[in-house]
Formats: C-alpha cells, structure tokens, sequence
C-alpha cells in the first residue's frame, strides 16, 4: 500500500491493527507538513514542500488527482507546485501506457543537486571575473579585492563541499571512481 492510498478498514483483523495504522498515518501526516514547512523556509510554497513529502514516502508514482485529495488542497494548487517543482528537477511527471493522467514521482537523478553546485561555480566565477576586472586600482580598491576573495573562497568551499558529499552518496562527478 502506498502513501497515497486510504487506508482500508473492512473486518475485525483490520481493525486490531488499527493503532499501528493510526500511529503511521499521523508520523506520514507530521512528516509531510515538516517537509511544507521545510520548504517555506527556503522560500519555496508550503504546498510544494508538502508534494516532496508525501511523494518521498510513496514508492510507486501517484496519480495527480490523487495528490490533490490526499493532501486536501485544489487540483490548480496541484498543477502549480508540481510545475514549480519539475522545473526544479525534483519530481518528475511519468506516464503509463494506455493511461491518460499524470503520475509523479521523486526524480532520482542527481542532476538538481549538480545544478546547485553549477550554481556555485557560476557565482564564483562571476566574483572572479569582477576581481579581475578591477586590476591595479587605488588603495581603496583593496578593501574590494578582499572582499571578491572572500566571495570566491566562499563558492570555492560551498562547490567543493557539495561535490565531496555527492561523491560520498554516490552521485557525485567521481561516482564512476568508486
């Protein structure tokens, strides 16, 4: 059974293992509003961060309609977040043969954190590039130049970090090394 799914109820036997149900619902209900409130500290809508939980406890993808229902929110809320979050590359939208909806999914791939430190490399670049573009200046200039190297140090440390914890999870650029 997935996450997506209600939870049946239909004889006794179900109804002794009713607890443990409950109990799995409410930490799936706590995790999936952690993960909205998550999110909405990085800046990204509540609904977006609860979408990244319930479909990190699914393990089969889930059918749009679906995850309107589950978490009680519009199907246009829906349409918008999932948007939002397959532009990001952390789901992705998969189809099934002879099936007209949308399912959704966690995408797997490591291309959104690799993006990250693209990002990274890019801003220090940029920091570099300015730093360069400042050659021999006055003495004030200094107080620039320092600044610049700070920013690059920065990006440098943030990249490489971010490329080391890829590389120790496995999908890093040094995956093949291992």
């Amino acid at each position: 059974m997935t996450v997506s799914e209600p939870i049946p109820v239909s004889d006794q036997s179900a109804e002794a293992a009713a607890p443990s149900d409950t109990s799995r619902r409410a930490a799936e209900e706590r995790f999936i509003e952690g993960m909205g409130l998550a999110l909405e500290e990085d800046r990204l809508p509540r609904i977006a961060g609860r979408l990244v939980g319930l479909l990190l406890l699914s393990p089969q993808p889930v059918r749009f309609d679906l995850l309107a229902e589950r978490l009680r929110v519009s199907r246009g809320s829906i349409s918008t977040n999932t948007r939002l979050l397959e532009n990001m590359g952390v789901i992705e939208r998969v189809t099934r043969p002879g099936d007209r909806r949308d399912y959704f999914q966690i995408n797997e791939q490591p291309g959104l954190l690799q993006r990250v430190v693209e990002r990274f490399r890019a801003r220090q670049a940029m920091a570099a590039e300015m730093k360069q573009a400042l050659g021999p200046e006055p003495a004030d200039a200094a107080i620039v130049q320092a600044r610049l190297d700070g920013l690059i140090r920065f990006y440098a440390i943030l990249a490489d970090s971010f490329d080391s914890a890829l590389a120790a999870f496995g999908q890093g650029p040094d995956r093949a090394a291992s």
